[in-house]
């Protein structure tokens, strides 16, 4: 690549590590340059030619890729409205660390601000879908699947969830980071992938955890992938009765 080139588009949601649908083809590399450079030409690439980006270029591991905010807007064309929301989910929640500083969290990949201001800088193909799905964005959802659940739950008409909520005893010790919370209602939402059920480790302090949090006097529900299956009726039902039961008038 030369000096002045950068990956744009789905490729570089593929280095940001964004949640894609995988119906998206693979087989082209998508590199933007700003004017008045030109686009490349070249064999399995998709060039681009990029005027009113709105933030500069980002380096991961060395390669140079479209800044985050702009790549979400440059993803209007290809996803969905709920699928833009997970995409942006995920790029303004803070992240988990590695290695020794696994506790840690890392700041996230752009704001709320940033997303906005790149929508309004400049015309892009889909901004219809990104206006859709700016205002439905948090920054606590952890993954595709979560921000799936909450999108159903409010959708449904049930109050908005607090995301990821640090669960502590009366003593300030910390008890669990839950998915979707009611704190006024002592209840708990959770998706679990598949590797909660394949891990025995990770069941096993799955159990433990679930043990801690319902002694605190909370309820707690986990779904699966089927529960979402349907525009998620049946977590949708179920979280329902257990907000009524405990005295939420949805």
């Amino acid at each position: 690549m030369a000096p002045a080139q950068f990956f744009s588009h789905l490729s570089a949601a593929h280095l940001l590590d964004a949640p894609l649908p995988a119906r998206l083809r693979w087989d082209e590399v998508h590199v933007g340059v700003r004017p008045p450079d030109r686009a490349p030409r070249v064999a399995g690439v998709v060039g681009h030619r990029l005027a009113g980006l709105f933030g500069d270029p980002i380096l991961i591991e060395r390669l140079t890729v479209v800044s985050p905010a702009d790549m979400w807007c440059q993803l209007g064309p290809s996803l969905n409205i709920d699928e833009l929301v997970a995409v942006g989910d995920h790029l303004v929640r803070e992240r988990g660390a590695s290695g020794r500083w696994l506790h840690q969290r890392l700041p996230a990949l752009c704001s709320l601000d940033d997303l906005a201001a790149a929508l309004s800088g400049s015309r892009h193909v889909g901004a219809g879908a990104l206006r859709a799905a700016l205002p439905q964005i948090r920054a606590g959802s952890e993954s595709p699947k979560e921000t799936e659940l909450r999108l159903a739950f409010v959708r449904a008409g049930l109050p908005e969830p607090v995301l990821n909520h640090e669960l502590r005893d009366r003593w300030g010790r910390f008890i669990a980071r839950l998915d979707l919370a009611y704190p006024a209602y002592r209840a708990a939402f959770e998706y679990d992938g598949r590797q909660h059920a394949t891990d025995p480790g990770q069941f096993a302090k799955d159990v433990d955890r679930i043990h801690a949090v319902t002694r605190l006097g909370w309820s707690h529900d986990r779904f699966l992938a089927h529960h979402l299956q349907a525009g998620a009726a049946v977590a949708v039902d179920r979280a329902r009765e257990r907000l009524i039961a405990a005295g939420c008038r949805p």
